[in-house]
């Protein structure tokens, strides 16, 4: 079992604590980035198992999977022992859901951040008014969570994939100037999935990469 992986890629991310979660150790193929190319020269390699040039990939013999959320749909069939989806269909829906959201703002909002905020460290040619309206779509996002988290322990039931997708967009966000605020229910959550084996490895190793780049 191989992940192609993006050391600063949330997507990849999602599926490397999913991994870790299930006590499951691939050979992890990084591709090379840096804050000038965020995704540098793409293996070749890469290319034949990506159709898009997107990392993650899980590639096995006779299989490429593409995709976080379908990665960690097989994981969960695959390897059952520690799930991280529902069994109840209402329940994994609205898990699927909750995953959904995270995903959209990390493919849509945290991208505006990382490029106006992380690729321009100094601020020139910073496109203010593109990052003042994405924290206000992530406030929108935060409040979401908070209602929701005030009422649960988790998003869906116990600990799942969409906790990982909301944990995951909210660190990146914090990075690059999204703040929880006085959200108490969120916090606490925050907190809760930050406390976990799989989740703290995954920060320090994203912490690292970003702090050298």
């Amino acid at each position: 079992m191989k992940l192609w992986s993006g050391t600063l890629s949330p997507f990849s991310a999602k599926v490397r604590i999913a991994l870790a979660e299930k006590g499951l150790v691939p050979e992890i193929a990084e591709i090379p980035w840096s804050r000038a190319n965020l995704w540098g020269p793409k293996p070749a390699a890469f290319l034949a198992v990506s159709p898009r040039g997107e990392v993650p990939v899980l590639e096995m013999p006779g299989l490429a999977i593409v995709d976080s959320t379908i990665i960690n749909e097989y994981l969960d069939e695959a390897y059952s022992q520690v799930p991280l989806m529902p069994k109840d269909p209402a329940e994994r829906a609205v898990c699927r859901m909750w995953e959904d959201m995270a995903d959209f703002f990390m493919a849509e909002h945290l991208t505006t951040l990382i490029r106006e905020v992380f690729m321009k460290p100094d601020k020139v040619g910073r496109d203010e008014a593109a990052v003042a309206a994405t924290l206000g779509a992530f406030d929108g996002f935060l409040n979401a969570l908070e209602k929701r988290l005030s009422a649960n322990e988790y998003l869906s039931g116990d600990y799942s994939v969409a906790d990982i997708a909301a944990w995951l967009c909210l660190t990146f966000a914090q990075s690059l100037g999204v703040t929880i605020g006085e959200r108490q229910g969120l916090q606490a959550w925050y907190v809760r999935v930050s406390e976990r084996p799989a989740v703290q490895a995954e920060l320090a190793s994203v912490m690292a990469a970003a702090g050298a780049a």
